[in-house]
């Protein structure tokens, strides 16, 4: 029975020739997307190397200066892309990808792509992940819509069912004929998994296997849905419009509505709004405070009177303590607006109970490593390596500056302390209770659709015994 109705659909996608001609289209735009993506990326890549390696040495030829001027001299370090990013950039152009490491301040990321990106750029700038998530659902449609309804309009459905042909038989030999042609569009992503799992050994196997299985659930989901709706449909025009409604719904409507909804009940300052509280609330009059009271116990705790007579430079561990009083400043503030984007990246996960898409472009962003998630791990990576490099310098300046009348100053054997920033992006199992919801709600369609599936064959069944 599978292989009959292979056989009819293909003749008669043959013999419409425009059903054709667009899958044709959204191949070669997925080709075209996929080779562009991973030129663009391999030219990032190596353009990210040499600049880290430049910086690396930036850093340890700066020559002899204080620590501390050292501290405000910085470093740059660059945020490596996930293989899996060539397929699904996620919010990356919206993020930033350079983090400058500094006293007394932490920054956010540097260089995003989008605010170089011209109007049109970001109009046109199509990548694999879209048009497997938006447009092959559109595909899928045209090509099944009419799958059991233009059998119903032309009378032949009840003919078949009249010659012993099984409801449910025909009904999922429709549905493996149309999930095996969505099957078909990911060839060359999962080519490109397979030679990226061969040839890297940074690509996590967990993220390709879930990257692979979500889009896999997704095309089988589109594919139930068309074939219900063109089994409830009396004529094909009806069910190309209910689905064609629900595609529009689905893929563009609802997302759309639930991240605004989710950035109206959880609202975050503006960049500038929030640097100048970080301002505000760093050097304070309390900083001052209680930098004294430090200054008091430690002279209290080592029995002088002046700082100079401290068996160490008070200069390192005033700046040590210092920082260590900002660093509980950005603590507070940076983990409250961390809370709020968590907030909203939550919220929108809800909405995958309203649509699969929402589900789907979840769980594809977590695999390529590419979302908010990610990126915050990102920075918090480079925030514990920013104070590793300060309290390495200050303790530094501190047991080696008490002694030197004219300015302590240090060389290449204490920039070699820090070491040089190496990020790697954590299994995909350590993170997946943050996709729970999504990943449940993939599934809540799934056995959704089942039922709806198990109904539409009784109710094809009824039809044949009338």
């Amino acid at each position: 029975m599978l292989m009959i109705t292979l056989k009819k659909e293909w003749l008669e996608s043959k013999r419409e020739g425009r059903t054709m001609w667009l899958g044709a289209i959204v191949l070669l735009l997925l080709a075209g997307a996929l080779f562009s993506s991973w030129h663009g990326y391999q030219q990032l890549q190596s353009q990210k190397q040499q600049v880290s390696q430049s910086e690396r040495e930036r850093w340890l030829n700066q020559g002899a200066k204080g620590p501390h001027a050292a501290a405000h001299y910085g470093v740059y370090i660059i945020k490596p892309d996930p293989p899996l990013a060539v397929l699904d950039p996620g919010l990356s152009d919206y993020q930033g990808s350079v983090l400058r490491l500094e006293a007394h301040k932490k920054n956010d990321t540097l260089f995003r792509p989008i605010q170089d990106a011209i109007p049109m750029q970001r109009f046109g700038n199509l990548n694999p992940a879209f048009i497997i998530q938006v447009l092959l659902p559109l595909l899928i449609v045209l090509f099944g819509f009419h799958s059991i309804a233009a059998e119903r309009e032309s009378g032949t459905l009840k003919q078949l069912l009249a010659n012993g042909v099984s409801a449910k038989k025909l009904f999922m030999a429709k549905v493996a004929s149309l999930t095996g042609l969505g099957l078909l569009f990911l060839l060359p992503v999962a080519l490109y998994l397979l030679v990226s799992l061969l040839l890297t050994d940074s690509l996590d196997p967990g993220r390709s296997v879930l990257f692979a299985v979500s889009y896999g659930l997704y095309i089988l989901l589109w594919s139930l849905l068309t074939i219900i709706v063109s089994s409830y449909a009396w004529t094909t025009r009806n069910a190309l419009i209910a689905l064609l409604v629900i595609w529009c719904a689905v893929c563009l409507l609802i997302p759309k509505f639930t991240i605004e909804d989710a950035v109206h009940r959880y609202p975050t300052e503006s960049a500038q709004v929030f640097q100048s509280k970080l301002e505000s609330e760093v050097y304070t009059p309390q900083r001052q405070q209680a930098i004294a009271r430090f200054k008091q116990e430690t002279l209290a705790e080592y029995g002088v009177d002046d700082v100079a007579d401290l068996p160490f430079a008070w200069s390192g561990a005033q700046l040590q303590f210092g920082e260590q009083y900002s660093d509980k400043v950005f603590d507070r503030l940076f983990g409250q607006r961390q809370s709020q984007l968590e907030a909203q990246s939550q919220h929108y996960q809800v909405g995958a109970l309203f649509s699969p898409f929402i589900a789907l472009q979840t769980l594809s962003m977590a695999a390529a490593g590419t979302d908010l998630l990610h990126h915050q791990l990102f920075n918090q990576a480079g925030e514990k390596h920013r104070r590793l490099m300060q309290k390495t310098l200050n303790n530094d300046l501190k047991d080696n500056g008490a002694d030197n009348a004219h300015g302590y100053q240090g060389d290449h054997h204490l920039w070699q302390k820090i070491p040089a920033f190496h990020y790697q992006y954590p299994h995909i199992t350590s993170l997946m209770a943050n996709y729970a919801w999504a990943a449940l709600s993939l599934l809540q369609w799934l056995v959704t659709l089942a039922v709806a599936t198990y109904l539409a064959m009784r109710r094809i069944e009824k039809e044949g015994q009338q």
